[in-house]
């Protein structure tokens, strides 16, 4: 399965090609808000691939590969995917930092969004985030994503924002 935006090609990913996610998920700035900048393990990264390989298998959706058309390069994912014991599907992204501000993030989380509501058919997805996450706040926002909560989850601070069916029809671009 793979979706194409003008930028990138998200597509499902194969358990053998974990490596390619190493250079965003060890690096500390891309894990500030996720892990406080604490890189992920190689063991890590295996696991969170062989996931994404199942949920798609399972449920028809994942945190897709993001793939930059014009470099072939892998830059990071984004999709729709498990939260910790969150009960709904949670829309999350990671971006290799030399992508950062240039729009890349909003563009594939509004194809996954799209493919999640109208290809797989779900209700609702949620996003959670630091609240000093900014950038990742704006994005949930520019997807039509309203603030619902904050909370705190192992001693940290988050904030979860959400979009249902119908707000998302009501946001949704027109083709």
């Amino acid at each position: 399965m793979t979706l194409r935006t003008e930028q990138l090609i998200l597509t499902t990913w194969q358990s053998s090609e974990w490596t390619v996610l190493r250079p965003v998920a060890r690096d500390p700035e891309v894990m500030r808000y996720i892990t406080g900048g604490i890189p992920w393990t190689d063991e890590k990264i295996r696991s969170f691939i062989d996931r994404q390989v199942k949920l798609y298998a399972e449920r028809g959706y994942c945190r897709w590969k993001l793939i930059e058309q014009s470099t072939g390069e892998v830059i990071g994912f984004c999709g729709p995917g498990a939260w910790r014991d969150e009960l709904e599907p949670e829309i999350g992204w990671w971006l290799a930092r030399h992508c950062w501000g240039r729009g890349l993030a909003t563009e594939a989380a509004r194809a996954a969004l799209r493919d999640a509501f109208e290809r797989v058919g779900l209700n609702r997805l949620v996003s959670i985030a630091e609240p000093a996450n900014v950038a990742s706040r704006r994005i949930m926002e520019k997807l039509g994503l309203r603030f619902e909560s904050e909370f705190e989850s192992d001693g940290i601070s988050l904030v979860r924002y959400a979009i249902d069916r119908a707000a998302y029809e009501r946001h949704a671009p027109s083709a």
